[in-house]
């Protein structure tokens, strides 16, 4: 098809009609299509023009998408040389279409043609812009646009310098009437959907800019627009916000010195974190040394002043900073992540055996126990405070489009395509791709957008550095090894020197998380995976571990296991099952189960049977998960498969890193660290976590064990 004509629509149904009327009137002699995409509208006319117009599609939104998501659902409709996007207050003049499309077709550098609008007067509206500048903004989005009313800045910004009388290459065009071809939307991706209203059009048409095409303004085709400025009707009206969130928005997406900024996030999240740390630990030491006060009357000693406790404040913000950097709490790479509760705990712990062993071995008569024995389970709550404030901050920011990283994939098209497909929602990730790079075939001259054209193809591999800076990437991921060729080093060298993160998405990466050190071997580099004393001593410190507590827990078990043997199974209520289990490690435990009558295992303090295979050594209280079935275990997913190279060798665990929560498998959502709280939960309501054990997981035969006797089989 030629031409395909996208119309979005929100309570102006007297507007379209006006502009369907003309479409009707002055149609294009090429084959084209009208498409109305309604926004949720509620005005009391539609119905009437739908029904009027009813040859054209129309989609009803049940929301309202915004216009940049209303115009890309309607381009989504029809494969299309050209897009001409049209607001409901234009109304097509005689002619028009039809020049519009031949001056696109003389123009193949032109991915984008703004045609002249005029108002209703006919007289020629300033639709063709320059780009913003800090001194624009200020101008023309503050108090002192008004101050200045007659500003040269403002006058060049609106191209006031330009009669609107002929062809000419502009910055960008308004939105309202633009005519877009396929190939180089093909090249820059659709609207970006983060705008809902308004700067949709300047941040298009500086990435066709960026693509290599012209965005290009002509007299010939002419439109009238009822142009209605609603960001201008007041400071505290909805749409002056919008404006203003769009415009932070292009300028976190576009800005240099966001750019910046997102580059060195690690560290400057890293240093965010540190300063809240300073900031808890501070009003804790100084919430500690208030309740001791208050409680004076409790204590017989002397309460000296806080002067007195300063050097000590300052001591303890020295050795908690230390000891957290040291325990990994400010590593750059962890800043998404939720730390397991039991991690803080271990490192607020050292800080305080350190702090109460430097008081007591310095003789230290002034300072109160009763303050320090306050201060550290207050330092706990406000360092975690502390980190879920960032944490909190960071993905407020992130649901705002506010700070994603931007990111650039190289690749090959098909790899990067399935892993566009399943990678889910890549905002909830932080992610926003640009696009990506890849080295076309000889005789193409680009290569197609993946994801349904919203990630386009940005270039070579050879002009990576430029691509990065065009582009304002703080972010390049890989799906090859580098190629051992001098340009492929330079380009590395130069993204280095930018200092944008380097990541390689390659399924080799199980070499960082076995802990495997980087070693010289023949001559060659070699990852190395070995184990030394530290992994017997920890399997071990497991091994009694699982010992003590299956032990206690024996006899504590004994009881309600007797009564199930004697009374439960009998009623039908219950029954005790020996299955075959695997693991990733080869073990295949049988394993005696209490389960309910349907077969789900029941809680923790009827399984002696499970106790006894802990004592013995046939599972372990924390480990890789046991599954059931015929076929051999593998890692299902990149957790699993970290944890078959991370993980010690041993036998299966009653609980994990395994378990799952119903928040964490929720479609798009990125996985979190396991709390204590899962792990102790799914021990006790789901040892082993085997679910429901039915027939059908028969291995070597799954059976049920003897109904009577006491004994275990």
């Amino acid at each position: 098809m030629k031409l395909a004509v996208v119309i979005v629509h929100y309570n102006s149904s007297g507007d379209l009609r006006r502009c369907l009327e003309s479409l009707v009137a002055y149609a294009s002699p090429a084959e084209h299509r009208v498409i109305i995409v309604d926004n949720a509208s509620e005005d009391d006319g539609l119905a009437e023009v739908h029904r009027q117009y009813n040859q054209f599609q129309w989609i009803f939104s049940k929301e309202n998408l915004g216009y940049s998501k209303g115009c890309n659902l309607g381009m989504a409709q029809v494969d299309a040389e050209y897009y001409l996007l049209l607001n409901p207050d234009i109304v097509v003049q005689p002619g028009a279409l039809q020049l519009l499309l031949e001056f696109a077709d003389r123009s193949p550098r032109a991915g984008m043609v703004g045609p002249q609008l005029l108002n209703e007067d006919l007289s020629v509206q300033d639709s063709c812009r320059r780009f913003y500048n800090l001194k624009t903004l200020l101008l023309r989005r503050t108090i002192l646009g008004k101050i200045f009313p007659n500003s040269e800045t403002v006058h060049l910004h609106l191209m006031g310098d330009f009669d609107h009388q002929s062809v000419r290459p502009v910055d960008w065009v308004l939105g309202g009437c633009i005519l877009v071809r396929k190939s180089a939307m093909q090249r820059t991706g659709p609207m970006d959907e983060r705008f809902f209203l308004y700067f949709e059009d300047v941040d298009w048409c500086y990435r066709m800019w960026q693509a290599g095409y012209e965005v290009v303004y002509t007299p010939d085709a002419r439109f009238i627009h009822r142009h209605r400025r609603d960001s201008a009707q007041g400071k505290f009206s909805r749409t002056f916000w919008l404006h203003l969130g769009s415009l932070i928005s292009f300028y976190e997406k576009w800005g240099i010195l966001v750019w910046l900024l997102k580059k060195w996030r690690g560290p400057l999240l890293v240093f965010l974190l540190w300063g809240l740390d300073v900031l808890g630990l501070t009003a804790a030491f100084g919430a500690a040394y208030g309740l001791r006060s208050m409680m004076s009357n409790l204590f017989t000693e002397e309460l000296y002043p806080f002067s007195e406790y300063q050097p000590l404040l300052l001591f303890s913000l020295l050795l908690a900073s230390l000891t957290f950097l040291l325990t990994g709490r400010y590593r750059t790479a962890r800043h998404r992540q939720r730390r397991p509760v039991l991690e803080h705990v271990q490192q607020v712990g050292v800080v305080s055996v350190l702090l109460l062993a430097a008081t007591y071995l310095g003789h230290l008569d002034v300072i109160s126990r009763a303050v320090l024995l306050m201060f550290i389970p207050l330092l706990f709550i406000s360092t975690a405070l502390g980190e879920v404030g960032v944490n909190a901050i960071l993905r407020r920011l992130e649901k705002g489009n506010l700070s994603l990283e931007r990111t650039l994939l190289m690749g090959a098209p098909r790899r990067l395509q399935a892993w566009l497909a399943q990678a889910g929602s890549l905002q909830a990730a932080g992610i926003d791709v640009a696009g990506y790079v890849w080295q076309p075939s000889a005789g193409e001259d680009g290569l197609p957008p993946l994801a349904n054209g919203d990630v386009p193809w940005l270039g070579t591999p050879a002009t990576m550095v430029e691509t990065v800076h065009r582009y304002r990437i703080s972010q390049v991921v890989f799906w090859d090894r580098p190629l051992d060729e001098p340009e492929t080093w330079l380009q590395l060298a130069g993204l280095r020197r930018l200092r944008v993160g380097l990541r390689w998405n390659l399924e080799d990466v199980w070499l960082l998380a076995s802990g495997a050190r980087v070693d010289d071997f023949a001559g060659g580099l070699s990852a190395v995976q070995t184990y030394g004393s530290t992994a017997a001593i920890k399997s071990g410190l497991t091994r009694l571990g699982s010992l003590l507590f299956g032990g206690t827990m024996i006899l504590l078990t004994w009881l309600p296991w007797l009564w199930l043997k004697i009374v439960r199974t009998r009623r039908g209520s219950a029954r005790t099952m020996r299955i075959q289990a695997r693991d990733l490690w080869g073990n295949d435990p049988q394993l005696s189960v209490a389960v309910g009558s349907g077969g789900q295992v029941l809680p923790l303090p009827w399984q002696l049977g499970l106790m006894i295979s802990l004592v013995l050594g046939k599972v372990r209280l924390v480990g890789a998960r046991a599954v059931l079935g015929p076929v051999r275990y593998r890692p299902e997913d990149a957790r699993e498969m970290a944890g078959f190279w991370k993980d010690e060798p041993g036998v299966p665990g009653l609980t994990g890193s395994w378990v799952r929560t119903a928040r964490v498998d929720l479609p798009g959502m990125a996985k979190e660290p396991v709390s204590l709280f899962s792990l102790v939960k799914q021990l006790w309501l789901d040892p082993g976590g085997f679910g429901v054990i039915g027939s059908a997981d028969a291995v070597a035969g799954i059976k049920d064990e003897a109904p009577s006797g006491p004994e275990v089989s």
